[in-house]
């Protein structure tokens, strides 16, 4: 069997899809989406919409599944395939129209992930659905064609973080009987916000604990960082607790997955449920930190309440990080448990495509 997985340049969303492809054991390409003609934007949303692509959804809803496929090979910038593939797998709602007209030419199973918007969600064969989600769009609970994760699918797997750790120990010393904590830091959304006095309370209460616990730090910041948390980071992680340091957009290379693998705890911000759901999928202790928030309550507390109740991590809110040391030793001897949300959508397609097989 043969798996298409389609990239839409969106790392968040294509490491979704790799990630169950890559769990499936199976054979995957990888094929670059790019449409052409005019964009436009949508209020208080970053980028912009290809106009083809809702062209494309009113199509497909229209059933013109051979015409959908037709106008979309006229509008893509690069080829399309012609055959030879099992299933189609992508995520977001700019791909789920393309998943649609190059499933339904070639009679292929559609599986998308996260909850596309202006198309029927009863055509695609399988929706991978986080649980925030569910609240956010009550339809789904009258789909029978939803599997819903906790977080988001992902790449983690021990072969990467095997590799990881070697690699990221070619680039540091570390004293065998220093405890390694990885920090990975997100940034601003609609949701969520991180400023230079929310740093600054995180890494005084960091920095104090370090010489008394024999702690050594591995930090790591996403694109999302704020400039003015990577330009404190940059002056005042300089020491040598803080033994390896890597800031998207200015390292030339990442050790991400050796971050992963090497360290003995792992300290995440809330604001990114990809970030969580790798961190927890190491099976290694994982402390959830709060960031700042632009409302009390968002819909994305569910997921952390719920991965909490679950034993895949632990919670700390900003305003109570002077307890962190205290919740780090904890966590040494806490029971986690490690997520799996990535093999159970691939348990799901091998399923589906088995019977279909059969």
């Amino acid at each position: 069997m043969k798996i298409l997985v389609l990239d839409d340049g969106i790392p968040g969303n294509t490491v979704q899809s790799l990630g169950i492809a890559e769990a499936l054991n199976l054979e995957y390409s990888l094929l670059p989406v790019k449409l052409k003609g005019l964009s436009y934007r949508i209020p208080g949303r970053k980028g912009s919409v290809k106009i083809i692509s809702k062209l494309l959804g009113l199509l497909l809803s229209l059933k013109l599944y051979n015409f959908s496929y037709i106008i979309l090979k006229c509008s893509s910038a690069n080829p399309m395939p012609e055959k030879g593939f099992d299933a189609v797998i992508s995520a977001g709602s700019y791909l789920a129209p393309i998943n649609l007209a190059i499933s339904k030419k070639f009679r292929t199973k559609s599986i998308c992930i996260m909850t596309p918007e202006n198309i029927s969600l009863k055509e695609f064969d399988l929706l991978i659905v986080p649980l925030h989600d569910m609240t956010r769009y009550p339809k789904l609970k009258k789909l029978k064609n939803v599997f819903v994760t906790i977080c988001a699918p992902n790449r983690v797997n021990e072969e990467k973080l095997r590799i990881g750790k070697q690699e990221i120990s070619n680039h540091i010393s570390i004293p065998d009987s220093n405890l390694k904590i990885g920090i990975i830091l997100g940034g601003n959304d609609q949701n969520y916000f991180m400023d230079r006095r929310w740093v600054e309370k995180l890494f005084q209460v960091l920095r104090f604990s370090a010489p008394k616990k024999n702690l050594s730090y591995l930090l790591t910041t996403s694109r999302r960082t704020p400039q003015d948390v990577v330009d404190f980071l940059i002056e005042k992680t300089s020491e040598p607790v803080f033994v390896y340091r890597e800031f998207a957009g200015i390292s030339r290379i990442s050790n991400y997955f050796g971050i992963l693998g090497i360290c003995d705890i792992l300290l995440v911000t809330e604001d990114s449920v990809t970030m969580i759901s790798e961190a927890c999928s190491t099976g290694k202790p994982v402390i959830v930190l709060g960031s700042g928030r632009r409302k009390k309550r968002l819909v994305f507390d569910a997921t952390i309440e719920r991965l909490v109740k679950n034993k895949n991590c632990l919670y700390v809110p900003s305003e109570k990080f002077s307890e962190l040391p205290a919740v780090i030793t904890e966590s040494l001897g806490h029971d986690f448990s490690i997520l799996e949300d990535t093999k159970k959508c691939a348990s799901k397609i091998s399923e589906m495509l088995n019977t279909r097989k059969s």
